[in-house]
């Protein structure tokens, strides 16, 4: 693996991560206050989590595993 390729990996866990635990953040909070609807926040940072699994550069090991079994089963 170059450098280039390593620090694109570390990059797409960094999104991914940050992108995760800011929709667990806004979840939980929404929650907590009683909100049960889905917000418009709430798919601005589910989509993010989307792009951030989406990428090329990430592990295999780091992604859902419900998408890797549906691209699987197709």
């Amino acid at each position: 693996m170059t450098a280039r390729n390593s620090a694109r990996t570390i990059a797409a866990i960094a999104s991914l991560k940050a992108a995760d635990a800011a929709l667990t953040l806004h979840t939980t909070a929404t929650r907590l206050a009683g909100v049960t609807a889905e917000t418009p926040m709430y798919r601005r940072l589910n989509s993010a989590v989307a792009r951030a699994d989406a990428n090329p550069h990430l592990p295999d090991r780091y992604r859902d595993p419900r998408d890797i079994a549906d691209e699987e089963a197709d």
